[in-house]
């Protein structure tokens, strides 16, 4: 870990190569190594080497102590490339080969003539809520990967079935944003995630914009806690989009049938959606509960493209004797019971305030009476924490799914269920996140993802949060929340 975050500094102060004099910081010039008057990339060296016990501290009467801590060690190396860095003349040094050198993972995409992808805002239909995207553009192109420079992955220039990708515009509300949300499919299977097993290789990838990443790692690492079948795995990358800084994003697996490293359902099964934007999809279903256009039922396996009438008959079927199992108590012969707990459970240990947007999926393993309506895991972060600290989820008592009807019904089996995975995980659970976070917060990628905010924070002239401002507030939010749901559950 500090040779990673050593190379990442060395690299990024060659990049720039400003110095800084007394006037820039203070009379004492901590940050000065060699005492020279000037802090530069001689410093930084100097720094490098204390790091890593090549030269020692004590040499340099306190001048390594940046952070004025009483010790030397990374966090004063990160003192002193902030202070470098965040000088006006260094911000304005904010072309694609800086990223190069900045830590993360980088996404040069240059697709075929500049097109870049579009996409039309579509309102939905009365009765119904949300706002979505129409005509959105599947652009030709080729995707390079690289680490310090380094290419990582090249898809080579586009060729139908061959190589290169395709890109688009991916989301609903979340589109209105600066940073849109994409989609990514490969010409050729890649793990893009650079994992080094074939079993991970598929098409078929998304990119999440910044402001919500730290809400989707807290939200997979809950569903990791929580047990379910399946965690989608991502890394943080810096994206271009022809020469032109898109931010940064987390690259992620998508929801989707891999039975080697994503949803294992066999070819007769199905993967379903609760859709509150059924109405911009070219197939779907209703239910006998969902009857209405708040929310119908929508496909990601099969594809809408292939699935027969016969499938969303049966489906609907499954759906449909579901919920009549729900009312009279009987439901346990058709869901999997402590999935939907563990997927209840990890949104109320979350706090999420949308119970209607956010994604909800179901899972069915095959097409045998055998095969009971699982829960999917936990996808769409953006309201984590949206509810106030005092509060379940809206999922827990909204009638936007059967949460609330399992909890009042004669049948105890999803209360109990519940409660059960609560005492499992309350005293390790907390512990896991808070490491987590600590362990994600000290990282050489949260500091690249710190400068990579620095730079475009300073271009669009906007607000920016450090990784370490994200992660108090994640930690001071969910120690009180646990704390009130330990005592409710203790109530009940």
């Amino acid at each position: 870990m500090k040779r990673f975050a050593a190379a990442i500094a060395l690299s990024l102060a060659a990049v720039c190569a400003w110095a800084l004099t007394t006037s820039d910081i203070d009379d004492y010039m901590r940050g000065d190594v060699n005492g020279n008057g000037v802090v530069d990339i001689t410093d930084v060296n100097i720094m490098l080497n204390i790091i890593l016990d090549k030269d020692d501290a004590a040499r340099y009467d306190g001048r390594a102590d940046a952070n004025c801590d009483d010790s030397v060690d990374i966090n004063d190396l990160n003192t002193l490339l902030n202070d470098i860095l965040t000088q006006p003349q260094c911000l304005e040094y904010t072309d694609i080969e800086t990223y190069r050198h900045m830590g993360l993972m980088l996404l040069e995409i240059n697709t075929v003539d500049g097109e870049m992808p579009t996409c039309d805002m579509v309102d939905h239909p009365e009765g119904a809520f949300g706002h979505s995207i129409t005509n959105a553009t599947k652009v030709r192109g080729r995707l390079v990967m690289s680490m310090m420079g380094d290419t990582i992955y090249d898809s080579g220039d586009y060729e139908d079935g061959v190589r290169g990708m395709t890109i688009k515009i991916n989301g609903n509300t979340s589109v209105r944003n600066t940073s849109k949300p994409y989609k990514i499919k490969l010409q050729k299977k890649a793990d893009l995630l650079m994992r080094g097993d074939s079993a991970y290789c598929d098409k078929e990838w998304r990119l999440i914009r910044d402001d919500m990443a730290l809400n989707t790692m807290l939200g997979l690492k809950v569903n990791e806690l929580m047990g379910m079948p399946w965690t989608p795995r991502f890394l943080w990358c810096n994206v271009f989009i022809n020469g032109t800084n898109q931010g940064t994003y987390l690259l992620i697996e998508t929801i989707k049938r891999n039975t080697k490293c994503r949803i294992d359902v066999d070819k007769t099964g199905f993967i379903i959606e609760r859709d509150a934007y059924w109405w911009n999809e070219d197939v779907y279903f209703k239910s006998t509960y969902f009857n209405d256009n708040r929310y119908g039922w929508t496909f990601k396996y099969p594809d809408s493209d292939d699935v027969t009438q016969e499938q969303i008959d049966y489906i609907q079927q499954c759906i449909n004797q579901a919920e009549q199992a729900i009312s009279d108590g009987t439901y346990p012969a058709f869901i999997d019971v402590d999935s939907h707990a563990a997927w209840l459970l990890a949104h109320d240990i979350l706090g999420t305030w949308d119970s209607g947007g956010s994604n909800l999926y179901l899972t069915k393993h095959d097409n045998t009476p055998q095969s009971k309506l699982a829960m999917g895991c936990l996808w769409d972060f953006d309201s984590n924490m949206g509810m106030g600290i005092n509060s379940w989820s809206r999922y827990h008592t909204a009638p936007d799914f059967y949460f609330a009807m399992l909890f009042s019904n004669s049948n105890d089996a999803f209360a109990r269920s519940y409660r059960a995975k609560w005492d499992q995980v309350k005293k390790s659970l907390p512990q896991e996140l808070t490491l987590y976070l600590k362990e994600f917060a000290s990282s050489p990628t949260a500091y690249a993802i710190d400068l990579s905010r620095i730079y475009r924070a300073n271009y669009y002239k906007t607000y920016r949060r450090t990784v370490e401002q994200n992660v108090n507030t994640i930690n001071e939010y969910m120690e009180a929340h646990l704390k009130w749901l330990d005592q409710r559950m203790a109530g009940n």
